[in-house]
């Protein structure tokens, strides 16, 4: 299967965004401290971010494979 190069480093950069919107997301999540009782927001934010590095993960796969 053959990968479309542009549209591997399109999902990287969009990847890396992501991340970092994350980032800053965990961070004021923890400033603002258990808002909501109902959900564990940081937590949720974590999980996410553990997708996105998989998703990171698959990406550098694609580019060795080239």
């Amino acid at each position: 299967m053959t990968v479309d190069q542009g549209e591997l480093e399109r999902l990287a950069s969009a990847l890396r965004l992501a991340s970092s919107a994350l980032e800053e997301a965990l961070e004021a999540a923890e400033n603002l401290g258990n808002f909501d009782h109902r959900f564990d927001v940081p937590r949720a934010l974590g999980g996410a971010q553990r997708l996105i590095g998989n998703a990171e993960e698959a990406v550098a796969a694609a580019r060795e494979t080239r």
